[in-house]
């Protein structure tokens, strides 16, 4: 079985809304309704099921080293996302350090 692709982008348009291309159509990805948002543009956003329910969720990391996570309340195929938790680590909001 052939898995279906989704490639995230980071977009820097009109701010630095998110966008996911899936098969060649641009479609803006939102949570809570909204459009995902980062400011400063620097985002790094990867798909994944972190809470091993079966449905890909979305992990950004951001420009200070925060790690959010958006996790799938809809189906494999229409992903929908309300809101996001930080990622925590020992009990801690999970940081990088880039500097």
């Amino acid at each position: 079985m052939m898995k279906k692709i989704i490639l995230i982008l980071a977009i820097t348009i009109a701010g630095s809304a998110m966008f996911a291309q899936t098969l060649g159509k641009l479609t803006l990805i939102e949570s809570n309704g909204k459009p995902i948002d980062y400011k400063p543009p620097y985002v790094g956003p990867t798909i994944y099921d972190l809470d091993n329910d079966g449905l890909d969720d979305l992990i950004t990391g951001d420009y200070y080293g925060n790690f959010k996570f958006y996790k799938n309340v809809g189906t494999k195929s229409n992903p929908k996302y309300n809101g996001f938790e930080f990622i925590m680590a020992e009990g801690e909001k999970a940081v990088i350090k880039n500097w």
